[in-house]
């Protein structure tokens, strides 16, 4: 039945809901490029000297060396893949993992990547809008000079989402601040204009205008879910793995409660990206709440053979209908193939042991299996031409 269950889910397309374009450079790529999707860090040397040693990146290059047909190792894939056609090798990965739709972050590295409506003709598939709102905000500081405007833009992008394409929000306030959400106040207010002020003053003087005060960070967040309301737009939130400037102790997803508790919030999906080493807390969440949701994109390719462990620990609470995939792939496409092969794996083994202790009979496993790759996606986000 095991061979037989990870054929029937291989069938299944997997709804990327959280993604970024690759990269917009010459597809020959070096070494240190090729390899530096595979880790958070920032520091060359952890790519340079010790990812090739990393057992999940091992594992991938053989994997990828057996669909190109080469030798399984790094310099025969890397030889293999910069040899191919760009447009064709997206194609090849795409098709190779059964890709459906992706909804793409497109704020990440913005100006580096490839345009939305580019990739979608690469890869073959649709692809989708998800709205960084903290990014979105920093971009409109030439526009609105104070934070009643800003505010008034983001709003007025949120309400024309349909026609823009926009499919979700996103907040990485997890990078900026940590996910602990204060109600708003008039003081908080106070602290959001004032930190506005400063952060438009220093972007348009040439200096960073990263916003990182908390009290504008609840502004933005809050005032955006308030948006979101009407459409019931997901909002999806970065928790914990990421990149080394992440504070893990603000980034545990039980800071969330003031959203969570909210009432009028209760219609917005709330979806919580990544979530290692806070996997466990998310599905705890997602048991309490109807539309909290849990994703372990990031989180799946990088943990590699324990993949099956730890969405057995996020399933331990979190019900099957609030649990989705995504792989959350940058920079390179393979980062993106190879979180579809894993999770399609680790739903295979999981869920073919789940039928062997009769946990599950063999229909129920392929419709869990397709819950959590396709239909829940497909069912709390926006479907444009449907």
């Amino acid at each position: 039945m095991t061979d037989q269950l990870h054929e029937q889910i291989a069938a299944i397309p997997f709804e990327d809901h959280h993604v970024h374009p690759p990269f917009a450079r010459a597809h020959a790529i070096s070494s240190d490029d090729f390899r530096r999707p595979f880790t958070e860090a920032s520091i060359a040397e952890t790519w340079t000297a010790h990812l090739g040693t990393q057992i999940g990146y091992r594992w991938m290059v053989r994997e990828l060396a057996g669909l190109l047909g080469v030798a399984p190792d790094e310099a025969a894939v890397l030889a293999a893949r910069n040899g191919t056609d760009a447009a064709a090798y997206h194609r090849l990965l795409a098709d190779d993992a059964n890709l459906g739709a992706c909804y793409a972050d497109d704020l990440f590295a913005f100006g580096q990547c490839i345009p939305t409506d580019a990739w979608a003709a690469m890869l073959g598939r649709p692809v989708w809008r998800v709205l960084r709102v903290e990014t979105f905000v920093e971009q409109g500081y030439a526009a609105c000079p104070m934070l009643d405007d800003a505010l008034h833009r983001l709003t007025t992008e949120i309400a024309a989402a349909g026609e823009r394409g926009i499919v979700a929000l996103k907040s990485i306030a997890g990078y900026r601040c940590g996910l602990f959400f204060d109600a708003p106040s008039s003081g908080q207010r106070h602290l959001a204009r004032d930190a506005y002020a400063r952060l438009r003053d220093a972007a348009l003087g040439g200096g960073s205008g990263r916003i990182a005060a908390r009290a504008l960070v609840d502004t933005i967040v809050w005032t955006a879910l308030e948006a979101a309301i009407p459409q019931r737009l997901p909002m999806q939130f970065h928790v914990a793995l990421g990149d080394d400037d992440i504070v893990m102790q603000q980034n545990d997803p039980t800071l969330m409660r003031a959203l969570f508790v909210h009432e009028p919030f209760r219609v917005v999906p709330l979806v919580l990206l990544h979530n290692y080493p806070y996997h466990r807390q998310a599905g705890y969440l997602a048991s309490l709440y109807p539309n909290v949701y849990v994703d372990l994109g990031l989180t799946i390719p990088i943990v590699g053979p324990q993949s099956a462990v730890v969405l057995a620990e996020t399933l331990e609470c979190a019900p099957v209908s609030q649990v989705l995939a995504s792989t959350d792939g940058h920079m390179e496409p393979e980062f993106q193939w190879w979180g579809v092969r894993l999770w399609r794996l680790a739903l295979g083994d999981l869920f073919g042991r789940y039928v062997a202790q009769g946990i599950f009979d063999d229909a129920g496993a392929h419709a869990a299996a397709a819950m959590i790759l396709r239909d829940t996606a497909r069912r709390i986000y926006p479907q444009p031409g449907h």
